[in-house]
């Protein structure tokens, strides 16, 4: 349930010379997600298997604040919210009335929230990174995971005049995630609850360690 979080592809790049010199693709993309110290945008997923065909839409707003901050909304087709705080990670199931409570580990990098919330020089320990940029200030960055262990190939973080717009991330299976951005904006008003979460009274929770989650 953790892993389906994940933007459509961005067409038509082409390699132009960038006015900031000689940096590397990394030094790019670490440029780029240091000006993302907030980020509150709503978003449109789906699911991909390898012949084309959508599996799964959702839609929703998401909230990310570094280090490690995050919340996750779906609003639809059912209700659900990713919460994490740099140490524990909540998915909350309205509907079922079930939360599931895990701590963060490696494996949690390659989410989209994650991506957009986690410290950048960890980002860059993790990743091998292409970069492809536009004339039109469009930049895409393609992420290569150097754990042989990862749990997808590669995924590709496109921006639109330095702000992010599009994800994607391509697993093993031959299935690809989409993320599409909307309405970007790099603030928001502070709420001392946004990354936090109160388990409900009555809620069944499950309780997952780093070991079980890795045998899901």
């Amino acid at each position: 349930m953790f892993r389906c979080l994940a933007g459509a592809a961005l067409l038509f790049l082409v390699s132009f010379p960038s006015a900031n010199g000689d940096l590397s693709a990394a030094e790019h993309l670490a440029e780029r997600m240091g000006e993302l110290e907030q980020l509150e945008a709503g978003f449109s997923q789906r699911l991909v298997d390898g012949r084309g065909m959508e599996l799964r839409r959702t839609r929703g707003r998401l909230w990310a604040e570094r280090p490690d901050r995050f919340r996750w909304e779906v609003e639809a087709p059912f209700a659900e919210v990713l919460i994490g705080d740099g140490r524990t990670l909540w998915l909350w199931d309205p509907d079922l009335e079930q939360v599931t409570v895990r701590p963060y580990d490696e494996r949690l990098q390659a989410t989209p929230a994650r991506l957009l919330s986690g410290a950048v020089d960890d980002l860059l320990e993790a990743f091998d990174v292409d970069r492809l940029a536009g004339s039109d200030g469009a930049e895409r960055f393609t992420l290569w995971p150097r754990a042989n262990d990862a749990l997808f190939e590669r995924l590709e973080f496109m921006f639109e005049n330095g702000q992010p717009r599009f994800l994607v991330i391509h697993d093993s299976l031959g299935q690809r995630t989409d993320v599409e951005l909307m309405d970007v904006r790099t603030a928001f008003a502070e709420d001392p609850d946004r990354f936090r979460f109160e388990i409900p009274e009555g809620a069944d929770v499950i309780r997952e360690t780093s070991e079980s989650a890795g045998n899901d």
